[in-house]
């Protein structure tokens, strides 16, 4: 077992890492001696160094063209570094100077924690589904800074020892400014300036400490460089962390790789079961026309050789013609290119050690053709190469590439999708990072407000809404979620959300339709709009019926409910009293009987006015607790009027729920089989008024359907912010989903959508989560798993039929169990009062729940109605 302090003390070059002074026994264990916040580093070998983070995105489920564009910022970052490289002079290429450059992907695992922002009650339910590792990366762009006195000695035509006298002497000065604990970095400064500036239009960002730390000491997941090492001849056994190999590429079998299509790094670091934590990229930005100068000698000394061959009436090479032809297409392309080169570029990457059945030099191998080795008996000094400031270059394979071999390659690609905080959803493909969905977050930025959940049944879609709205209750928002699946109750969700001590209810549909008005909308809506609310209502019912409304009566109906309203009216069937003209009468006449007629159609009218419907706890359910008669593949034009009357209904509801929290100024609203709201012209108008008033709403309509071409994509798509597809059969359901969520509806997008349901635990298998992709506030995209799920709260969201039951009998011996906790409550405290009386028997059957007072009587279940009337 070695040091790595003893063990980086033996490398050559003018690295004085693991040295020590015999004087003050001060021991060095990296290559850099000094650093500053924002990532400046100054060598123990005079070197100063620059480094800043690149942003990172989810590319690999994204079009190629997207993806193209991700990679950009990087290749043009390269470009613009690659044009501070010094132009020869006199074209002899010994005198240029090239800029210096190192690019490090590092990956680390980190334990998976609720967000700090999120309060205390999710917090502590987020970590129930939690205490798993999930990957961090981050992307080092690194440059090494010139000094200014260089040029000054350059144009004063000092410095007899030539360039590297030069660069000996400022190296020199800048290790005896370290003496005094702070380096002379005045010389520098005008090319930080300049580099920083480069960095700044490139919008790389300035490392955190973390990040740093990684940077330094990526060996010891960051915990700093004094670890202890013991080298063997391919590997490194790092005690407390694992073996490591490091190794480099040796070569490129296929010059040409097209992009986006040969993302070789990208593939590597999402590798499974032994992905590299670290890829290394050292090189010199190299301008193109030098490279091109090479390339031109190289073909001149084969054509020698081919001339040679001909003159000798010796057979040709065939290698020779290959290499000629190689060269010259690197010829053709370094003409036309204006970027640099990466020249004398080498390659080091290093994974831990696992019995994976294929690694990723293999994968390489065979996919790419990118042949590579793990450097024997050179693995410490393969490790301080990666490191900043080192001087060692122990890769021997080095190699000339393009810019877009590397910017194009996918380094910075990593799972990174939806907000810091809010909802947990699951985890991103490839990495099993977990996303978050911020309920406030489009309103912040000032962006559509709408999340679209498209999917079949049986595809997850109401599970992951279930647990949307429990989380953004426990996170302080009002929630209503709206079920209009009739005999398809959610209640198990509300009995949890309780017992967890958040105020929660149901709303019974059945009990409201025995009240006429309980949806009125001068309840709930400022007066003008509840006029139009009220009036679309009634048409939906009257307007298409064989002895419905003529032409002048729906006139007549639509300004008399808008002149009710200016005039105070506080219920629609005072509104309908303003109905203008010789139709008043015939109109209020049919309004009456249809009310009659339909339980359902009387939920919008009140005949007198009620009290205003407002929020009274954390979570509401509104349960269509009976069949309703939707239509079913039907076209407007074939509706029946009790069709046309459910679809109403569930509007109102869902319009009644929206005007609620607008008044609330803050909630999400949840809502299953959304196409009976968004194919509405009325649906669609609430939600432009929500994107217009925009940020003081605080609003986030979640809306679920499978049949989501049936909506008005058209004008739907401007108002989604969010978009999840998950399991769609039909493939015209499965398109349009698809578009919505900015994407093309490739074949195979197509194939995976069909198999992205859930499946559960069978013949020794575990349950599979269900899939989808996910489209966030930013427009990036990328697979999901919606898992995992605390245990209780799975089981609380379930709608399989056998889970429903266990539930329900949990339930009624827990409200037994509690039952008789109350009334030996009730017998104590009558006993206290009067030692020789009779206990009470329990009241309504209830039992208090913890901390309750027994004089208030028994605590309110979630069975009950917050929304009743009368």
């Amino acid at each position: 077992m070695v040091n790595l302090r003893a063990a980086l003390g033996r490398l050559t070059g003018t690295s004085r890492a693991g040295r020590s002074e015999a004087d003050t026994a001060t021991m060095w264990t990296t290559p850099y001696a000094w650093r500053t916040a924002d990532g400046v580093y100054v060598g123990y070998n005079g070197e100063v160094w620059i480094y800043r983070t690149v942003r990172l995105s989810p590319m690999k489920w994204e079009d190629p063209a997207e993806q193209l564009s991700m990679a950009a910022p990087l290749s043009r970052l390269l470009g613009d570094l690659g044009r501070t490289s010094r132009q020869p002079v006199g074209g002899l290429a010994t005198l240029s100077n090239n800029r210096n450059i190192h690019l490090v992907s590092i990956t680390w695992d980190d334990l998976v924690t609720p967000p700090k922002e999120n309060t205390d009650e999710l917090r502590a339910y987020q970590a129930e589904a939690f205490g798993f590792l999930a990957p961090k990366r981050v992307l080092f762009v690194g440059v090494q800074l010139r000094s200014s006195l260089m040029d000054k000695t350059s144009r004063a035509g000092k410095g007899s020892q030539g360039g590297m006298g030069t660069i000996k002497a400022l190296t020199d000065l800048v290790k005896d400014s370290m003496a005094d604990d702070v380096p002379d970095l005045s010389d520098y400064q005008k090319d930080m300036e300049h580099i920083v500036s480069i960095f700044k239009r490139a919008d790389a960002q300035e490392p955190t400490r973390q990040e740093l730390d990684q940077l330094e000491s990526w060996y010891n997941l960051g915990r700093g460089p004094d670890a202890v090492i013991e080298e063997m001849p391919t590997r490194l056994d790092v005690t407390g962390i694992g073996e490591l190999e490091m190794a480099a590429v040796m070569r490129f079998d296929q010059p040409i790789m097209p992009s986006p299509d040969a993302q070789w790094a990208l593939d590597v670091i999402s590798h499974p079961g032994d992905a590299p934590h670290v890829i290394s990229i050292r090189a010199e930005l190299e301008p193109a026309n030098l490279t091109r100068a090479r390339a031109r000698r190289a073909q001149r000394r084969i054509m020698s050789n081919m001339e040679e061959e001909r003159k000798t009436q010796d057979l040709e090479k065939v290698e020779l013609s290959q290499t000629f032809q190689q060269a010259k297409e690197v010829e053709d392309y370094l003409a036309t290119s204006n970027q640099p080169m990466l020249a004398r570029c080498s390659f080091i990457m290093a994974r831990e050690m696992t019995d994976a059945t294929e690694t990723y030099m293999e994968f390489l191998a065979q996919y790419y053709g990118i042949q590579m080795k793990a450097l024997e008996h050179r693995q410490i000094q393969a490790l301080e190469e990666t490191l900043p400031c080192s001087s060692v270059r122990v890769n021997p394979f080095l190699q000339d590439v393009n810019v877009p071999m590397v910017s194009h390659a996918g380094l910075q690609a990593f799972s990174d999708l939806g907000d810091d905080l809010g909802v947990y959803g699951g985890l991103i493909d490839p990495d099993g990072t977990p996303f978050f969905v911020d309920p406030l977050g489009a309103p912040r930025k000032n962006l559509p407000p709408v999340f679209g959940i498209f999917g079949d049944p049986g595809s997850g879609k109401t599970f992951f809404a279930q647990s949307v709205a429990t989380q953004s209750a426990l996170n302080g928002l009002p929630v209503i979620f709206v079920n209009p699946k009739g005999g398809d109750s959610l209640y198990g969700m509300v009995d949890y959300v309780q017992r967890m001590g958040i105020p929660a209810g149901r709303v019974s549909m059945s009990a409201l339709e025995e009240s006429p008005g309980a949806f009125d909308p001068f309840r709930y809506a400022p007066p003008t709009i509840a006029a139009e609310i009220a009036n679309v209502h009634i048409l939906s019912a009257l307007d298409d019926s064989r002895d419905g409304l003529s032409l002048s009566e729906r006139l007549a109906l639509g300004s008399g409910l808008k002149r009710g309203a200016l005039n105070g009216a506080r219920c629609v069937w005072d509104a309908l009293k303003y109905v203008p003209g010789d139709d008043a009468e015939r109109v209020r006449s049919l309004v009456e009987q249809q009310m009659e007629a339909s339980s359902m159609f009387s939920l919008g009218i009140a005949l007198q006015p009620l009290p205003r419907l407002d929020m009274s706890q954390r979570l509401t359910l509104v349960d269509f607790d009976r069949e309703l008669g939707l239509p079913e593949g039907k076209t407007p034009s074939e509706y029946s009027v009790s069709e046309r009357i459910a679809l109403a209904a569930v509007r109102l509801v869902i319009r009644a729920s929206l005007e609620i929290l607008i008044a609330n100024r803050s909630g999400v609203l949840i809502v299953d089989e959304a196409w009976t709201f968004l194919s509405q012209a009325e649906g669609l108008a609430s939600l432009q008024r929500i994107s217009r008033e925009g940020r003081s709403l605080n609003i986030m309509p979640v809306f679920l359907t499978q049949r989501i071409a049936d909506v008005v994509t058209k004008d739907l798509e401007s108002y989604l912010s969010r978009v999840l597809v998950l399991k769609l059969n039909e493939k015209r359901e499965a398109e349009t989903a698809l578009r919505l969520c900015g994407l093309d509806p490739t074949s195979e997008r197509l194939s995976q959508i069909r198999e992205f349901g859930p499946l559960p635990a069978e013949d020794g298998k575990p349950a599979r989560w269900a899939r989808g992709i996910f489209r966030d506030l930013f427009g990036r995209h990328a697979q999901v798993v919606l898992g995992p799920t605390p245990p209780e709260a799975a089981q609380a969201y379930s709608t399989n039929p056998e889970d429903r039951r266990k539930r329900e009998e949990a339930r009624r011996e827990r409200e037994e169990a509690e039952r008789a906790e109350y009334e030996a409550a009730v017998a104590a405290a009558a006993r206290m009062k009067d030692p020789g009386a009779t206990a009470p028997p329990g009241q309504n059957g209830a039992a208090p729940a913890p901390g309750h007072d027994i004089s208030a009587g028994p605590p309110q279940t979630g069975e009950e109605n917050p929304w009743l009337v009368g």
